[in-house]
């Protein structure tokens, strides 16, 4: 199994879009926040707590609606079948970045799940995952004084080669 370098650009494979849940629920907020706003209008004793409530409720839930609706939500997806896209990272300590990128492209995977990993660590390995399982991308990096920097290109893998793949790097997707 080879693995494709860049003659797949990860770009023209994933992309990000509004979430549908992130705007139901920011309508939802809105509209929970008019509502308790209304509510609070029908109380006739402005000092109480339940006016107060009611009240500053109505509006803190209005303002956190509006900043959903528009600032949040955001997920990343797989193109081909819309199966949402996650990420994470793998450190890796007996292994050098040179090493990482050869098992890649060799296609040996049980040697990569059978590396010692860490917490952190000087190799780094960033993984993006569809839901699915159909999506697979890897990039290398190694920890040079101060920051990691890229030690491949990114290596995508798709549709039959994926689950392989998937299985050495473990699913955050799920």
């Amino acid at each position: 199994m080879s693995a494709q370098v860049n003659t797949t650009t990860v770009e023209s494979l994933i992309a990000k879009r509004r979430s549908g849940k992130a705007a139901v629920a920011g309508f939802g907020m809105i509209i929970a926040g008019i509502a308790l706003y209304l509510l609070s209008t029908t109380i006739p004793d402005t000092s109480s707590s339940l006016y107060m409530v009611c009240a500053v409720g109505g509006f803190a839930a209005m303002i956190v609606g509006v900043l959903k609706l528009f600032v949040g939500g955001k997920e990343t997806i797989y193109l081909p079948t819309k199966s949402p896209v996650k990420s994470h990272t793998l450190y890796f300590e007996a292994l050098s970045g040179d090493e990482l990128v050869r098992l890649i492209e060799e296609g040996k995977f049980d040697e990569i799940r059978t590396a010692r990993r860490k917490e952190s660590g000087p190799v780094r390995l960033d993984v993006q995952r569809s839901k699915d399982g159909r999506f697979v991308a890897l990039q290398v990096m190694q920890y040079v004084p101060y920051s990691y920097e890229n030690v491949s290109g990114t290596y995508c893998f798709q549709e039959e080669q994926a689950p392989e793949v998937a299985a050495c790097v473990g699913n955050p997707a799920k």
